[in-house]
């Protein structure tokens, strides 16, 4: 059995973020994997290790520093799960928790500080994505609006977008991510399931879609 966290469902979901776990469940039980779904926000007890997958969606600003409050009890655990190699995907300004801190015009706030990186407030960007990602051949099509920028790293990815380490991957575009990109679906996807029952994956539908979007407006776009 697949074992999924969505962490802070109810405060850290815009844009369809759930869609990404909706995904991610759907193509495992099309592969015959059993899924187990765990919805957890604040005052539930999370035990990391015990799943396979943990993911954390986007949310307001507001609704980011209720969870950073509530996160920061779970440093040890989560620093534990991530040097295990459990798979996490962080979505939006939820990745923002992990590195050393927050800085905004008149406050810094402490983060995790799993990673190395920091965050600086800068205007508000809003704009369709179709960057470069380093985990699949195919580039990212997406969409952001955030209003931090990741400094200090080395470890940056989607065209310095995301950040990535070891089985932690982080990105502010939305999308949801999972579902616009079949070539990043299926990279997570060999992360938790056999190569054998990989076999089976149809991914045709979704690459279609993909194809026909880039093809509509990414290409013409650039065109015209």
């Amino acid at each position: 059995m697949v074992k999924i966290a969505y962490l802070y469902y109810d405060i850290l979901n815009l844009y369809g973020e759930s869609g990404n776990v909706k995904a991610l469940s759907y193509s495992l039980k099309s592969l015959e994997e059993e899924v187990n779904i765990d919805y957890l926000t604040i005052g539930d007890d999370i035990d990391f290790l015990s799943y396979d997958f943990i993911y954390i969606g986007s949310g307001t600003e507001k609704n980011q520093r209720i969870v950073l409050d509530d996160i920061m009890k779970y440093k040890d655990d989560i620093k534990e799960a991530i040097n295990d190699g459990k798979l996490f995907l962080v979505t939006g300004n939820s990745l923002e928790l992990f590195g050393k801190i927050i800085k905004t015009n008149d406050k810094a706030y402490t983060c995790l500080n799993i990673f190395d990186f920091s965050i600086v407030e800068q205007e508000r960007i809003m704009a369709d994505v179709y960057c470069n990602c380093s985990l699949v051949s195919s580039k990212v099509l997406g969409f952001e609006n955030h209003i931090g920028k990741i400094i200090d790293s080395k470890n940056l990815d989607f065209d310095n977008r995301g950040y990535i380490n070891n089985n932690f991957y982080g990105t502010y575009i939305l999308g949801p991510i999972l579902i616009r990109n079949p070539e990043l679906l299926e990279y997570f996807l060999k992360k938790i399931v056999p190569d054998d029952k990989l076999k089976k994956l149809d991914l045709s539908l979704e690459e279609k879609t993909y194809e026909d979007f880039v093809n509509k407006y990414i290409v013409n776009k650039v065109e015209n």
